[in-house]
């Protein structure tokens, strides 16, 4: 059942706390084929995320620090928000249990924001300002997966537009960042050494 503090909030703001009426996370808990399956969405998003850092610090090795910095404060921002629970995640409201594969302490606190809609936001970002993968593309292969959070009770429309806006000003935030260039061709050659370009 529902907290009275989350049908106050879905009945105020019905399409920032919209969640389908069918229960999708039990039924697919309930078979193993559905648990590979919400297990591969949770994590195939990051794998993605690394091939792009890939193409942007291959082609310009000062976003290396970019990220690293943008990625940082991203933690700092989700985890803060998280502890603090100003609201639970959907699933918990009607599941016990996570499949096996999640960190079943992460998923029990806050769902506000979304740490996948953050990154996927500013890695959006990067991409449009320095070109090195069809922003058409992944907006096709992110969206589906976000949506499919939201689906499946990970998370709110709410955390995933939180999520958004908070990507959008920690890009904003770090976008016109240099670093020295002694520091920029020191990581362009431990990059290069790690990934044997020569």
């Amino acid at each position: 059942m529902k907290s009275p503090s989350i049908l106050d909030k879905s009945s105020k703001y019905p399409l920032l706390f919209w969640q389908p009426k069918q229960n999708f996370f039990c039924r697919f808990i309930s078979t193993p084929a559905g648990c590979r399956l919400l297990l591969v969405s949770n994590y195939i998003i990051w794998i993605f995320f690394f091939y792009v850092s890939f193409l942007l610090v291959k082609s310009f090795p000062n976003t290396f620090w970019q990220i690293f910095i943008a990625t940082l404060i991203s933690e700092i921002i989700e985890k803060y928000l998280k502890i603090k629970c100003l609201w639970r995640r959907p699933l918990n409201h009607h599941a016990k249990k996570l499949p096996q594969g999640f960190m079943h302490s992460w998923y029990q606190i806050g769902s506000f924001p979304s740490g996948h809609t953050i990154k996927a936001t500013f890695f959006f970002l990067f991409v449009l300002q320095y070109g090195v993968f069809s922003p058409y593309l992944f907006i096709l292969f992110t969206l589906p997966l976000l949506f499919f959070r939201i689906l499946t009770g990970f998370h709110y429309p709410a955390d995933v537009f939180g999520g958004a806006a908070f990507g959008a000003l920690i890009w904003f935030s770090v976008k016109g960042l240099q670093f020295s260039p002694s520091l920029v061709n020191f990581t362009q050659k431990v990059f290069n050494t790690i990934f044997f370009i020569r």
